[in-house]
């Protein structure tokens, strides 16, 4: 292992927040899953709550990563090709979380997603919720999204709650559009 950070505690609006290029602005699914889907340059992670923050852990490696099932509800990969800058956590409509770069620059990496307690707060606005992220990304060739691990969380979801003050978005923070054409 290279690295390892977190937890951060990383906004989500809209059930998602994304591991992208900086100036990644175009997040169209070419592979769609249930934790996560992939664009090709990017990753976008599906979350139980609608809004609020996710705990989020990252750890950047060299090879491939032993497959480590303990504690997790759902674990899936997806292949994302980094064409310029780093491949980074970011969030839709807020600044990104301190974590550190994914990737060390250009090329085919593999992102494998860890997550726990999407069911719990379903739909719900949370300032902190319960929900855990963990990221492993190292270099590989292109493979298809796929799940190697998966809870069914619709037995787990409470009936969704009404959004209050508790998770108002703050003042600052960015929406991404699509790039100019």
């Amino acid at each position: 292992m290279i690295s390892e950070h977190g937890p951060a505690w990383t906004y989500i609006d809209y059930h998602q927040f994304f591991l992208t290029e900086p100036e990644q602005l175009d997040f169209v699914a070419e592979e769609v899953g249930d934790l996560i889907s992939a664009t090709g340059e990017s990753v976008i992670v599906h979350t139980g709550i609608a809004n609020g923050h996710v705990a989020v852990h990252v750890q950047v490696h060299d090879d491939e990563p032993p497959l480590d099932e303990a504690g997790w509800e759902e674990i899936a990969e997806a292949a994302v090709q980094v064409e310029n800058g780093p491949l980074m956590v970011r969030c839709l409509m807020e600044d990104a979380p301190d974590l550190p770069a994914l990737t060390s620059g250009p090329g085919d990496y593999r992102v494998r997603a860890h997550a726990r307690g999407r069911g719990i707060a379903y739909d719900a606005c949370v300032h902190r919720s319960q929900e855990v992220y963990l990221f492993q990304v190292w270099p590989a060739p292109y493979l298809p999204l796929h799940v190697l691990e998966h809870t069914d969380h619709e037995q787990q979801r409470p009936a969704p709650q009404p959004c209050g003050a508790a998770c108002a978005r703050p003042a600052r923070g960015r929406l991404f559009r699509a790039r100019p054409t």
